[in-house]
C-alpha cells in the first residue's frame, strides 16, 4: 500500500510540475505577444492538428456537452469511491473528491471552449465561403451540401451530417436546428437564426453574412484580448484555491492514521465540514470571478 502512495504522489508531483510550467509558458507567450513580439510557438494549424491527433479528448467532450450531468455524476461517484477506499472516511472522501472534481470539470470546460474557438474560426471562413457561393447564384441548400467536404472537423462533420438531413427531405429550418445543437455556440445560433429569417422573409442575404462574419470576427477577439488580460489572475486563483487541498492530500498520505483520527472525532468532523463548506465556496467564487472570458 505504501508503494502504491508513494506512486500517487509522485505522478500528481510531475503533473502539477508539467501543469505550472505549461501555465507559466503560457503567461510568458501572451505577454510578448500582447507587446507585439512574435515567438515560434503552435499556431492555429497546429492546434488543429492536436485536436484531430486526441480522439479520446474529442469523445469525451462530445459526452460532456450532451451527458454532462450523468458525466458529473459518474465522475463524483468514482472520485468518492477511490478516495474512500483509501482513507474509510466518508465525510473527508466526499470533501476531496468534490474539490477534485469542480477542477476537472473545469478542465473537461476548457476543452469545449477549445472546441467553440476552432469551430468559430472555421465558421468565419464557412460563412466567406457562403458569401461567394450566394454570388454565383448557388441555394443555402447546394451550399451546405458541397461545403461538407471543404472543411475538417469539427465543422466539417457538422456539415455533412445537416447535408445528409437536407438529402433526406428534412425542411431547412429543421436542419439548421440540428446544425445548431450540434455546433453549441452562441456564433453558430445567429447564424443558424440568419438563415431562418432570410428564409421566410427573403432579401439580399450576402451582405447580412458579411455582417455575421464579421460580427463573429469581433467577438473571436474579444474574447482572445480578455483571455490574455485576465490569464495571471485565473492561473493565480486556481494555484491559490486548490492549496489547501493538496496540503490536506500531503498530510493524509505522510500522516494518515493521524489525519484519519482526528477527522474521526466528533471536532474533527464539524471542523472538516466548515471547511470543506468554506474551501468549496471559496473555490467556485473564484472561479465565477476569474473565468470573465467564458
Amino acid at each position: 500500500m505504501n508503494e502504491i502512495l508513494a506512486s500517487i504522489i509522485f505522478i500528481l508531483s510531475v503533473a502539477f510540475l508539467l501543469f505550472g510550467l505549461r501555465n507559466i509558458a503560457s503567461i510568458c507567450s501572451s505577454v510578448l505577444y500582447s507587446s507585439g513580439i512574435r515567438i515560434s510557438g503552435p499556431g492555429k494549424h497546429d492546434s488543429e492538428k492536436n485536436y484531430r491527433k486526441i480522439g479520446i479528448t474529442k469523445i469525451i467532450i462530445n459526452k460532456w456537452r450532451t451527458r454532462k450531468k450523468v458525466l458529473i455524476i459518474i465522475i463524483l461517484f468514482v472520485l468518492i469511491l477511490c478516495v474512500y477506499l483509501l482513507s474509510r472516511n466518508f465525510i473527508f472522501s466526499l470533501f476531496i473528491s468534490v474539490c477534485l472534481g469542480i477542477y476537472i470539470f473545469d478542465l473537461l470546460s476548457s476543452l469545449e471552449e477549445k472546441r467553440k474557438d476552432l469551430l468559430n474560426n472555421q465558421l468565419i471562413e464557412f460563412l466567406n465561403n457562403m458569401a461567394v457561393m450566394l454570388k454565383a447564384g448557388n441555394t443555402i441548400r447546394a451550399i451546405f451540401k458541397s461545403s461538407a467536404s471543404l472543411f475538417k472537423e469539427p465543422l466539417g462533420d457538422y456539415l455533412k451530417e445537416t447535408a445528409t438531413e437536407l438529402e433526406l427531405n428534412f425542411t431547412l429550418d429543421e436542419a439548421l436546428d440540428k446544425f445548431s445543437q450540434k455546433c453549441g455556440s452562441r456564433e453558430a445560433d445567429l447564424l443558424v437564426s440568419t438563415l431562418k429569417i432570410n428564409n421566410k422573409i427573403g432579401g439580399d442575404l450576402i451582405p447580412v453574412i458579411d455582417n455575421v462574419a464579421e460580427s463573429i470576427r469581433y467577438n473571436l477577439k474579444l474574447k482572445s484580448k480578455i483571455r490574455t488580460m485576465s490569464i495571471q489572475s485565473r492561473y493565480s486563483g486556481s494555484i491559490i484555491s486548490i492549496f489547501p487541498v493538496i496540503v490536506l492530500i500531503l498530510m493524509f498520505i505522510f500522516k494518515k492514521e493521524s489525519v484519519i483520527g482526528y477527522f474521526s472525532t466528533g471536532i474533527g468532523i464539524i471542523l472538516l465540514i466548515i471547511g470543506g463548506i468554506m474551501e468549496i465556496a471559496g473555490i467556485i467564487i473564484i472561479k465565477k470571478i476569474t473565468d470573465i472570458s467564458r
